[in-house]
This record gives structure tokens, C-alpha cells and sequence, in this order.
């Protein structure tokens, strides 16, 4: 985490020395200014996983029976999988490697069944399906899907029937609808963004605006975060309908050297969750100053989001959720809100019930 913060401070001190990417253009889209409700929550249940070590718990994602938390720098295996309420170890899969049963990133767990538990591995440029036994603990390799060519560097994605949403980083759209092959379909939307932009600096915005996305296919919602700044968008697949909302920190604050988006204002959302009635999403919100600041006297921000926000889902704020630690992925079942967390001696806790 030092050298990912060390990284982070390079970059946000060589802004000093940069030129701002663009103008400013008028207000385009609407504004939330604050939540109805604030709530401060402190006292969360830890989940104990000591048979395994994670160095970074990066995503959980619960299903049915089945739990998987992502290790983001893992020794070995990226992923882990549990059996769900009583978090009892099955099975460790995702080696880390070059070879044929192995993977060089996974940056997204999704499971749709035991069957089919999806990952993205976005340095090979693939999502793969696995099939676990949790009686047995045995793990199977079943497929493969290689992306589509003209995909740059995929960062996150969602299951669907046909296929899979991915989030797009060309600049050119918000996100690609992928058939079952990993093909583009259609790309849709584009940035909401107030600046001007000259089109040799679209891959720096689409660097700046990257985004975490999630999607519920029972009322067809998909929702995307920026990593940076605070917006949120709101897709539903099924009306058709589109929205946008910034938050008070507004959109991403960036500089440009070259092609590349250098990181300026703020650290954005870490996560985002779609559940039948609302959508939740982690939002940290330190400047890149504060960090700067907090090298400089050798102090270590904690990683993650403190707050969990609560967005209807058309994207209207409802309620803010104030945490005593800091954390990253979210995952919601019958049970409560789970989130992965960097900072308490276990990798999952229960937030609330939900």
C-alpha cells in the first residue's frame, strides 16, 4: 500500500508543473448537495477467515451459499471462496501466473451460481468461468472468453444473460454491451462531462472518468461511480431512461502530460452495489493534497471509503452511512451489508443489517 501511495503522490505533485486539462463550461447536469439521512455506524460484525491470508481484500461477493473474496496482491491465488452464512473455507483459485490455468490480474468477481463464478483477469485481456464444489472443494477451469480487439484495457464488468457490460476506457462511450463470445454489440453513452474537450485529450478524460459499475438484472438498473471526483449515472436497460447526478466535489479533477491523466482533487467511490430497491456505493473523498501532506510527515492514510452512500435507484440521495473503518468492496444479501476491509485484523465485516 506505501508503494501505491507513494505512486499516487508522484503523480499528484508533477500536477504543480502541469497545465489543466481543459475550460470550464456551464452547469449541465443536476446536483446533490447532501443526504435526507446521516447515520453513524460503529458497531460492524467481523467475519473471521483465518485459514487464509489475504494481503489485500480487495471485492467480496456473496451469492446464494457461496462467498468469494478477491485478494488484490495476493502470494499465490487471487480468489477464495467460502460457504455463506457461516464462512467455513472451501477452496482458493485464480493462481497467480502465466500458465494455462493461471491469471495475471482479476480485478472482478461475479457469481451468478457455483457454477458460474466469472472473473476478470483485464491484464490477459479475459473473463473466465469457474464451477466450484463447495462439498468437495474442488475448483474447475470451464471457460474462457477473450475480449473484443478494440476494447482498451477493460477495468470492470457486470454478467448478463447474453453476455457481459464492460466499462469503456477509449473515451468515446460509457460503457460496451459484449454478446456470450466477448464481442462489442453496442457501445452506449458518453461522458458527462462540463469541460471542453479537445478530441486528442478524450483518452485522458476516459482515464480521469473511469468508473466502477454494477448492474441488477431484475429491474434492469446499472449504475456506474467515478473513481474520481464524485458522479454517479444511472442506466435502466429496460425503460431506457438515463440520469446523472454530481455530487458536491463535482467531476474528475485532472491534468494532462502527454495522453495520460494526471489525478488532481479528490479520491472518488471505491464500489458500487445495485439491490432491488436502492443502489450503495463507498465513497472516500480525500484530496490528493492530504496525501501529499500525509507523506510528506510520513503518516499513512487508511485505505478505502469511510461513508457508504445510499442512492434511489434513479440516483436521488437517501442516506449516508458513516463508518469507524475504512473499506472497499461491497457485497449484499439476506443477511446484511459485507464489506472487505484493509484496516481490521479480519478481511470481511458486516456493516449493517439491510
Amino acid at each position: 500500500m506505501r508503494n501505491n501511495l507513494t505512486f499516487i503522490l508522484i503523480y499528484s505533485i508533477a500536477t504543480l508543473f502541469l497545465g489543466g486539462c481543459n475550460s470550464v463550461s456551464k452547469e449541465v447536469y443536476p446536483r446533490y448537495a447532501d443526504f435526507p439521512e446521516v447515520r453513524t455506524l460503529s458497531q460492524v460484525k467481523a467475519i473471521s477467515c483465518d485459514s487464509v491470508y489475504l494481503r489485500y481484500p480487495y471485492r467480496v461477493e456473496i451469492k446464494d451459499s457461496l462467498a468469494v473474496i478477491l485478494d488484490l496482491h495476493p502470494e499465490s491465488c487471487f480468489l477464495h471462496a467460502f460457504t455463506y452464512p457461516d464462512w467455513k473455507y472451501v477452496v482458493s483459485f485464480g493462481r497467480r501466473g502465466e500458465g494455462p490455468d493461471e491469471i495475471l490480474s482479476a480485478e472482478r468477481v461475479r457469481i451468478i451460481s457455483p457454477d458460474s463464478v466469472w472473473v476478470l483477469d483485464s491484464n490477459r485481456r479475459q473473463i473466465t468461468r469457474w464451477r466450484i464444489s463447495a462439498s468437495s472443494g474442488n475448483v474447475e477451469r470451464a471457460e474462457e472468453i477473450l475480449l473484443d480487439e478494440r476494447l482498451i484495457r477493460t477495468l470492470d464488468f457486470c454478467k448478463t444473460d447474453g453476455g457481459f457490460l464492460v466499462t469503456d476506457y477509449t473515451g468515446n462511450y460509457r460503457y460496451h454491451v459484449l454478446d456470450a463470445h466477448g464481442q462489442i454489440k453496442e457501445s452506449v453513452g458518453s461522458i458527462p462531462t462540463e469541460k471542453v474537450v479537445a478530441d486528442d485529450g478524450r483518452m485522458a478524460l476516459a482515464q480521469a472518468w473511469r468508473s466502477f459499475m454494477d448492474y441488477n438484472p431484475e429491474n434492469g438498473v446499472l449504475a456506474m461511480v467515478t473513481q474520481l471526483g464524485e458522479v454517479i449515472e444511472v442506466f435502466n436497460l429496460k425503460t431506457g431512461e438515463h440520469r446523472e447526478y454530481y455530487g458536491p466535489a463535482g467531476e474528475p479533477v485532472f491534468s494532462v502530460s502527454g495522453s495520460e491523466a494526471i489525478s488532481r482533487g479528490i479520491k472518488g467511490f471505491n464500489e458500487v452495489v445495485v439491490t432491488d430497491s436502492c443502489i450503495c456505493a463507498v465513497f472516500d473523498g480525500t484530496t490528493f493534497e492530504e496525501r501529499v501532506r500525509a507523506f510528506r510527515s510520513d503518516k499513512e492514510l487508511p485505505d478505502g471509503g469511510q461513508s457508504v452512500y445510499v442512492f434511489g435507484l434513479e440516483g436521488n440521495p437517501l442516506k449516508k452511512m458513516k463508518l469507524d473503518h475504512s473499506v472497499f468492496g461491497l457485497s449484499i444479501s439476506k443477511e446484511g451489508l459485507y464489506a472487505t476491509s484493509t484496516d481490521t485484523d479480519c478481511p470481511v465485516i458486516r456493516i449493517c443489517r439491510f
